[in-house]
């Protein structure tokens, strides 16, 4: 009984890692636009308006098919569609290596985000709710979301020295080439193993997209969900840029600045949600409040900290802080709906969510290009973040698995 028990736990790590890996790619491809286009936009003449829209394109397209992308891995199971998700980032990230002009490059990063990247999410998060223990999907989702942590860190030191080395048309090559294998290597994957609901269970959980959205709480956690990912992805996209222009550092040391905040990012997504978990459960809501109040000063901080190393510790700070909040937040639809739901209602909510990360790099881009400065863009970042974190006071709680609101 302890062998087989031991053999379950093994595979179950295995298969978890596979993922960790996957979304580690997908998060390196999010990340290291931001570094990436400093070179681009420089071998292209790209200013910062038209920078944002080649940002934000990703953005809208992720948020387009998020959710038809969600009813696609409850259809045919996680697995197909994390394949087909994995392999997708792969193919454009070598087809973006071939980018010639402003059109070119927004068309290939908007079907980057509706074909690739939109089903990754959901259906990790439906693979969860049927492959993991109850007690374990919070952390196993957190963890997932914490590869953002090590992407941030490992990503730049690849992409800043090969960038500098082969230039970015083949980094891009060698990327997507690592990526199409990765994404094959997901086919070991069990199939999602599918149970015959009763009568009953399938009218009480296979809801409509219209029963879905009818919800208060969804709408509460979208708006979060957006705010934050509004002022995360605006912060990681135009960091590089920032550094670059702003702080006045060459490409490889703004790599190694990208890669000391991933570290801190890694840390908070793995023992914050260790600690979460297992000291504060029940009190998300309080955390992500927390976090948005200290985490709105950080991210301002990092603007106006005269020196540079003053600077970069707001930045870990921040990012710490933005990881939490944002990981605590997108374990919620594990603790409120059934699991049946979690991976379309999760879906739902990372739509809404991801559209900030649209709307932010295009805004940003707007700002700086208006005002030839940084400081609106900050300040845009840490009200966003602030009122994320706020947001979630709106959910009372609930009462016989009800959600309420107050």
């Amino acid at each position: 009984m302890t062998s087989e028990k031991e053999g379950r736990a093994n595979q179950s790590f295995f298969l978890l890692l596979l993922l960790f890996i996957g979304y580690t790619c997908v998060y390196v491809d999010k990340y290291t636009i931001g570094i990436s286009l400093v070179t681009v936009s420089k071998d292209l003449g790209f200013d910062p308006s038209e920078k944002g829209i080649i940002l934000g394109a990703f953005f809208l397209g992720y948020t387009i098919m998020q959710i038809p992308m969600g009813y696609l891995s409850n259809k045919f199971g996680s697995k197909a569609v994390l394949v087909f998700s994995l392999v997708g980032v792969g193919l454009f990230l070598m087809i973006f290596g071939f980018g010639f002009s402003l059109l070119f490059l927004v068309i290939i990063r908007f079907l980057t985000g509706a074909l690739a990247h939109a089903g990754y999410p959901p259906s990790v998060s439906g693979f969860i709710a049927t492959n993991v223990p109850a007690e374990k999907k919070g952390f196993a989702q957190t963890i997932m979301i914490s590869s953002s942590g090590f992407a941030m860190f490992i990503g730049p030191l690849l992409v800043a020295p090969l960038l500098t080395a082969v230039g970015w048309r083949n980094t891009y090559y060698i990327m997507g080439g690592i990526v199409i294998l990765i994404g094959l290597s997901l086919l070991i994957l069990p199939k999602q193993t599918k149970k015959m609901p009763s009568e009953t269970e399938a009218a009480k959980h296979n809801l409509s997209f219209l029963e879905i959205i009818k919800d208060p709480v969804i709408w509460v956690l979208i708006v979060a969900a957006f705010l934050m990912n509004a002022s995360v992805y605006g912060l990681t996209s135009w960091l590089a840029s920032y550094l670059s222009e702003a702080r006045g550092l060459p490409i490889d040391q703004v790599g190694y600045v990208s890669s000391v905040t991933g570290i801190f990012i890694l840390l908070a997504g793995v023992l914050g949600g260790y600690l979460i978990g297992r000291f504060f459960r029940g009190e998300e809501k309080q955390i992500i409040v927390l976090s948005g109040l200290i985490g709105a000063f950080c991210i301002y901080g990092v603007f106006m900290m005269q020196s540079l190393l003053a600077s970069i510790v707001m930045l870990c700070i921040a990012n710490m802080l933005c990881i939490i909040a944002f990981s605590t937040l997108m374990s919620l639809p594990h603790q409120l709906f059934h699991p049946d739901e979690v991976s379309t209602k999760y879906a739902t909510i990372n739509a809404g969510g991801v559209f900030g990360g649209f709307f932010a790099p295009t805004i940003i881009g707007a700002l700086v290009q208006k005002t030839a400065s940084y400081q609106a863009a900050f300040l845009f970042l840490a009200g966003t973040f602030l009122f994320g974190g706020l947001a979630v006071l709106m959910i009372k709680g609930r009462k016989n698995k009800q959600k309420q609101l107050l």
